[in-house]
């Protein structure tokens, strides 16, 4: 390979500090809504789901199981009428 020039650095004469703090700003809940509205899209888009399908649905005030009917853009709607935002839903599972 050929020479190449050589380039100019400063030397650093003075103590650096920059790197003892760190900040990360990446939710956790971010990551876990993913995964929930794909574990939803999946029950929907189940070969077996024609119209409704019964879940076991974890949010933080407990555990239910609902027969969900559809989907609108922030919730499940249940057969008995209930919309559950989709943003409570820490777990769904299909039964």
């Amino acid at each position: 390979m050929k020479d190449l020039p050589k380039v100019f650095a400063k030397p650093i004469e003075k103590e650096v500090k920059n790197n003892k703090d760190l900040f990360y700003s990446k939710l956790l809940d971010e990551r876990s809504s993913k995964n929930i509205l794909k574990e939803i899209d999946e029950i929907f888009h189940d070969r077996n789901f024609v119209y409704k399908s019964d879940v076991e649905i974890t949010t933080k005030d407990g555990t239910m199981i609902k027969t969900i009917v559809g989907k609108n853009g922030s919730s499940l709607l249940t057969l008995d009428g209930e919309a559950i935002r989709i943003i409570d839903i820490e777990d769904i599972k299909k039964l």
